[in-house]
């Protein structure tokens, strides 16, 4: 008796968890009251956020095994980085929360691996994250601390679950910012993860010389013309480009573990903007990586894909600002608000795998997003959606997630068009469609079952 009476609570914890994760991505916020719709909901999905049983490690592992089964035979990047949750504006009620920011804002930080296939710019997951709460103050004696005892490890953690999560994968790279620069995460990559990083310290050479000014002193192998995106006051606009590339074996810090490999070779990627616009600080991106780079081919490769980090700055605005507004959630408790950040991240990469897949150039199946029985409400939901005219048709082929993406978008109130006027349907539109698409797929499953 008292083992059904397990199943039981473990079948309610799991359909709390799936009607949490849709309520996510209806109601836009991380508000309890606001997710719940009502008092019953609001203590329903408090319940579901402090039951022991469900914890944040268990919901990231089940996100990364779906990741996980999609991946066989392809090329990955994954794109990792930190950004900080700041709840000050509900300080005063919050207990057992560190600090972030200036160190006097109450918060705590988070740390995806977003997955991205290599040759398309297709969004296939998360592999897992870390979040990390500063209880403790700003850290002291850095240099007297092993390499496993620092903050810092979480970029070679990331690899790491990389390399095990996304094993059956043809190629991982993991691709991150200047912060990343660590010669302890070089040195211990996993056997089947490269590393593509942009660089940070003017670090020694094993031939005596400084990587900067090696660096400096590369061929310029080509000019070419990039697209800068807008960034804060920054607009965007196009920069012709020096790409420089070359190899260099960098040496082990004098306060480095000395079991690590005494130094590591690795290829440099240079790119210098020519020629700014007054006012404007030149792109400049000192890359280095572990990759082969051999030829002009392969250097704007590693630029191509470092540029893919952007797609983690979309996820973490959709995370914060555009939609889920994590940020605005009054819990005052650590470790149910862990877990409903977690669930925002799930929710977050799933409206980016509909953005990014829109117009079709990912060349993604529906199964990188939804699941087998998704596919006849989609083409039910198609034929009900289409206009009388060619360009009011769903132009995608079944059984694609650009097909999927282009009936979200439609119930999201986009108009179909694209040109002359029209946008394409942003983050904002998707999670709108979401919000139709979830309640009619419940109605949908409910008919079927009648």
């Amino acid at each position: 008796m008292a083992r059904r009476t397990r199943v039981v609570r473990r079948r309610t914890a799991q359909k709390r968890g799936r009607d949490f994760l849709s309520a996510l991505v209806e109601k836009k916020r991380c508000c309890l009251r606001k997710l719940g719709g009502s008092r019953a909901g609001e203590v329903r999905f408090g319940r579901f956020l402090r039951n022991p049983s469900v914890t944040k490690e268990e919901m990231l592992a089940t996100a990364a095994a779906q990741t996980g089964g999609r991946v066989a035979g392809r090329k990955l990047l994954v794109l990792q980085d930190t950004s900080e949750l700041n709840f000050s504006g509900h300080a005063a009620s919050k207990q057992g929360f560190g600090t972030v920011g200036n160190g006097k804002d109450i918060g705590f930080f988070v740390h995806p691996q977003l997955v991205v296939d290599a040759l398309t710019g297709g969004v296939i997951g998360l592999a897992g994250a870390s979040l990390i709460n500063r209880t403790d103050g700003a850290a002291r004696d850095r240099r007297k601390r092993g390499p496993d005892e620092k903050e810092s490890r979480r970029w070679l953690a990331g690899a790491q679950t990389a390399g095990a999560v996304l094993g059956a994968a043809e190629e991982i790279t993991v691709v991150a910012d200047r912060e990343s620069d660590i010669y302890d995460e070089f040195a211990r990559r996993p056997a089947n993860v490269h590393l593509l990083t942009r660089v940070a310290q003017d670090r020694a050479l094993a031939n005596g010389s400084r990587l900067f000014a090696f660096a400096r002193a590369l061929p310029e192998a080509m000019r070419y013309e990039i697209e800068v995106p807008a960034k804060g006051a920054r607009a965007a606009r196009k920069a012709v480009v020096s790409l420089c590339f070359g190899k260099a074996a960098i040496a082990r810090p004098l306060t480095a573990d000395k079991a690590l490999a005494p130094s590591v070779t690795l290829s440099l990627v240079d790119v210098r903007e020519i020629d700014p616009p007054a006012g404007e600080a030149p792109v400049h991106w000192l890359l280095s990586t572990t990759h082969a780079v051999e030829s002009v081919e392969d250097a704007r490769r590693m630029v191509f894909w470092y540029r893919r980090r952007w797609l983690i700055e979309q996820m973490f605005r959709t995370l914060k600002g555009q939609c889920l507004r994590v940020e605005e959630s009054q819990i005052v408790e650590m470790e149910p608000l862990a877990k409903l950040t977690v669930a925002t991240m799930i929710a977050a990469a799933r409206v980016l795998q509909l953005v990014q897949a829109r117009d079709g150039a990912t060349g993604q199946t529906l199964a990188d997003a939804f699941e087998e029985a998704d596919a006849p409400l989609i083409e039910a939901l198609t034929e009900k959606l289409e206009g009388k005219t060619e360009k009011q048709k769903n132009p995608h082929a079944r059984g694609t997630l650009a097909r999927a993406a282009w009936v979200i978008g439609r119930l999201g109130g986009w108009s179909g068009y694209v040109g002359g006027g029209y946008k394409p349907p942003g983050p904002k539109t998707m999670y709108d469609g979401l919000v139709e698409y979830d309640a009619i797929r419940r109605g949908w499953t409910i008919a079927r079952l009648v």
